[in-house]
């Protein structure tokens, strides 16, 4: 019998399967639809929804409501990964998939549509927060799906890279609203406040509706067949239907979920503090402008769209947990380097500045998710990865909350904050020490220690387990 590689080879007659970088791309555009909408909500709460939506108090309290909205948003994500984790494990990752991005599309639209406490008092806010959690409830089943299907899709010596086109989205989205604020922002204030602030909201249609089109043409992953074809025959056999993919994960594999959640830790809180704190910081204590601070930012960006590919490459060949590994502690070589850059007071320190922990994490980042799937079950897996993540994000939520409480209490010193940023690196990388892959998730080769394209077994040292390995639900499917 020979050994499974980790793909099937189609049978005759049988159609043929989306390709990977067809089934990558339709990830990418998601998050890029995910982190273009988080972009221009974070940026129009600071710029006018203060005063289109809160106008009756102080602008400071107007803000700081602005600005809580976001919180509500974050709240939504662990409810929407649970909700579309469901669907995902139960119905088939493509059905979550679409149902997601056209649930956030729909929502970012309609915030684009909202009529202004001018218009409608103060409906109007309630309805913001409404659509607000709407949109995150999308939001919180969009990045594991994404993730999780482009690995499921992937060949076996390329999942890393594969899987990391999700993350590639996540700086693809981020550019694009920067840009997209940053040219309407030219028209000055008052068109800004009175209509252009709604340009952004509107074309997020337009990503949504390619998005949609190469979803809808996709094939389902391979190994979500597997897994349904293997509770099918299980309920021939009369052993009963599995619980809901969500209690199966807290009570099978709850360990599993708090440990993969603090190896995201650095990189969604570390996220945070560099595009918030740090943004604050060199503009309002270092004197830099906001168009400065805004380009070191975009800057960032390209570092997270070039570096991302990259990086899984890297992990493809050396090792997955490896290269995270080195991701992950590289923050703690950036943690004090980052202010001393900032210091300088020059652009080109700023820009380092930001780019530096940017680099640290999108190392750590373009792996993590490939990664992290394979620490839960075939037939658990998007459901544990995205309240992995989710709940991750909602703590990195409170991150630039933290870290300017921490500036405020200590003398304005920024200390403090450097410190928080290594202690999160530090615990991610317990965390990201101690996972282990689920019994079902099968077992990837490690090119720096395999030979000749040989897989390994799981239990061997430094291994990665990732989907489709041998011992996976479609290996017995596989084996010939």
């Amino acid at each position: 019998m020979s050994q499974s590689t980790g793909t099937a080879a189609p049978a005759a007659g049988a159609p043929r399967r989306s390709g990977p970088w067809k089934i990558a791309t339709a990830a990418m555009i998601g998050t890029s639809v995910e982190w273009y909408d988080f972009g221009i909500y974070a940026t129009a709460a600071a710029l006018v929804f203060p005063e289109l939506f809160f106008p009756e108090m102080s602008r400071a309290l107007g803000t700081l409501m602005s600005f809580a909205t976001l919180f509500v948003g974050a709240l939504g994500r662990p409810l929407g990964a649970v909700l579309f984790g469901h669907i995902g494990d139960r119905h088939g990752r493509k059905k979550a998939l679409i149902w997601s991005m056209t649930l956030m599309g729909a929502a970012t639209v309609c915030i684009g549509l909202l009529p202004t406490y001018s218009q409608i008092g103060v409906l109007a806010p309630l309805l913001l927060v409404l659509i607000r959690m709407i949109q995150s409830l999308a939001v919180g089943g969009e990045w594991g799906g994404a993730v999780l299907f482009a690995v499921e899709h992937a060949p076996p010596r390329r999942k890393a890279f594969f899987g990391s086109f999700p993350q590639v989205g996540d700086g693809v989205g981020y550019f694009l609203s920067t840009g997209a604020f940053a040219l309407i922002a030219l028209l000055g204030h008052n068109a800004l406040a009175q209509w252009a602030w709604r340009v952004p909201f509107l074309l997020s249609a337009v990503l949504v509706a390619v998005g949609l089109v190469i979803r809808r043409s996709m094939d389902e992953s391979p190994e979500f067949e597997a897994a349904r074809r293997a509770e099918e025959a299980a309920a021939r056999d009369g052993r009963g239907k599995e619980s809901a993919p969500v209690i199966a994960v807290l009570r099978h594999a709850w360990k599993t979920w708090l440990l993969a959640t603090g190896a995201f830790l650095i990189t969604v809180g570390g996220y945070y503090i560099v595009v918030t704190f740090m943004s604050s910081y060199a503009v309002t204590e270092l004197g830099f402008t906001d168009a400065q601070a805004a380009a070191a930012g975009t800057a960032a960006s390209v570092v997270v769209i070039v570096c991302t590919p990259l990086s899984a490459l890297f992990a493809d060949r050396h090792g997955l947990r490896r290269v995270t590994l080195i991701g992950v502690l590289l923050h703690l070589v950036a943690a004090f380097p980052m202010f001393w850059l900032a210091d300088t007071r020059s652009v080109a320190g700023l820009w380092l500045a930001m780019c530096l922990p940017m680099l640290a994490s999108t190392i750590a980042y373009a792996s993590l998710g490939t990664l992290a799937s394979g620490w839960f079950a075939p037939r658990v897996r998007y459901t544990g990865l995205s309240m992995s993540f989710q709940t991750a994000g909602l703590l990195g939520t409170l991150a630039p909350a933290a870290t300017t409480w921490l500036y405020s209490s200590f003398g304005n010193s920024w200390v403090p904050v450097a410190v928080a940023f290594a202690a999160m690196a530090v615990v991610s990388a317990v965390c990201l020490l101690a996972c282990r892959p689920a019994p079902e998730a099968g077992a990837s080769p490690d090119a720096s220690k395999a030979g000749a394209g040989a897989p390994v077994p799981a239990a061997a040292a430094g291994t990665d387990a990732l989907p489709g390995g041998p011992g996976d639900a479609t290996g017995a499917t596989r084996a010939g």
